[in-house]
């Protein structure tokens, strides 16, 4: 710091938003339609029972 900087206060950033918003791809839809079902809440039970957990 030299003499004329000590009697000023250290710079400050402006507080606001953190994240960048960029504007949408030209023809994307802005209102997209819901993504199909994958699979059901059981799919995997059968698979996690039979599962053993590893002995170290």
């Amino acid at each position: 710091m030299t003499e004329s900087d000590a009697g000023q206060a250290p710079p400050t950033r402006a507080r606001g938003a953190r994240r960048v918003t960029t504007a949408p791809p030209p023809g994307s839809d802005p209102t997209p339609p819901r993504e199909p079902e994958r699979h059901r809440l059981d799919d995997n039970d059968e698979r996690l029972k039979a599962e053993k957990p590893p002995h170290y």
